[in-house]
């Protein structure tokens, strides 16, 4: 449906006028692909936000050979200097200095966003392969396996993320990312589970689904060649808003003193620890690593507003 829709889109053009000729109509039929990236771009947003986040992702991805090119301006995370501790923004240290042994805020800063980007990224990348599982299944099927699927969905639904979340990484390892990031999957699949199901219930009575079912086509091509095509915007939204919600969410548990912890950094461990230190005005600590989880946040949900306008077939440019 999703490919008809937008591969049956055309554009009609007027060529050159030639002497003593009239205009001829001329038809381009735009692929697939070419569509979604036109319409991508024609986001006032969604094109800044691939920008801001390729930024951050090779500034902190980056943070090694950034160390190795400019040792003087970047530094290891182990680095510090006790008589630059409590330092405000300067040349040498634009974002300042921690208030406890004199690390740079900056090269922390960049060394926690991997860990951070890692947990938000791959915890929504095993939330929607299980959703869309569950999703895909409960919806085709319905019946019986769509009752007990959802009830358990519900039931998971109901399971409050900021008191089990803390449990859980306090039992699973809270300093190893990985854990984090299985934790965080196994509680952000729900919602995508939902989403998915609500959208094969309409389409498994469209027409196009009923052809595939007479022709004898197996269930599993029509899920994932006809069907899930066309749940792909919703996914693509969950997806995006599920990671800024999980990169917030690490930045909460590490703040709270159960998430990632020194000597290894995120963007959350790293406001925990200059939590005490805001009194006495140490505001930089604080400021420039929420300053980052701000921009990601906001990066990676003008990208998702983007690819949902893109994917969708209802809109005709």
């Amino acid at each position: 449906m999703l490919e008809r829709a937008i591969e049956n889109q055309i554009q009609f053009e007027h060529p050159t006028e030639a002497p003593g000729a009239d205009y001829d109509l001329a038809v381009k039929q735009f692929s697939l692909r070419e569509i979604i990236y036109r319409r991508f771009m024609q986001h006032p947003l969604a094109k800044w936000g691939v920008l801001g986040l390729a930024i951050i992702m090779v500034a902190c991805y980056g943070a090694p050979l950034w160390h190795t090119l400019f040792p003087n301006f970047i530094q290891l995370p182990t680095d510090f200097d006790l008589a630059q501790a409590g330092k405000g923004p300067s040349l040498a240290h634009p974002f300042g200095s921690d208030s406890l042994n004199g690390h740079d805020i900056f090269s922390l800063v960049l060394y926690g966003g991997q860990l951070s980007l890692i947990i938000g990224i791959g915890s929504m990348i095993l939330a929607v392969v299980l959703g869309v599982t569950v999703g895909a299944a409960a919806g085709y099927f319905g019946g019986f396996p769509d009752a007990l699927m959802m009830r358990v969905t519900d039931v998971l639904l109901t399971l409050p993320a900021l008191l089990i979340v803390p449990l859980a990484t306090r039992i699973f390892a809270a300093d190893n990312p990985f854990y984090i990031a299985l934790i965080f999957g196994f509680l952000s699949w729900q919602s995508i589970a939902r989403i998915v199901r609500s959208q094969f219930l309409s389409l498994r009575e469209m027409q196009f689904t009923e052809a595939a079912r007479a022709l004898g086509v197996p269930p599993s091509r029509i899920i994932f060649r006809h069907l899930l095509p066309n749940a792909v915007g919703p996914i693509v939204v969950a997806f995006t808003l599920g990671i800024a919600g999980n990169i917030v969410l690490e930045a909460f548990i590490s703040f709270l003193g159960f998430g990632i912890q020194p000597p290894q950094y995120s963007w959350g461990s790293i406001l925990s620890g200059a939590e005490e230190f805001l009194i006495v005005g140490n505001w930089w600590w604080i400021t420039f690593p929420g300053l980052m989880v701000t921009a990601t946040v906001l990066c990676v949900n003008f990208i998702g507003d983007g690819l949902r306008d893109a994917f969708d077939p209802k809109i005709v440019n």
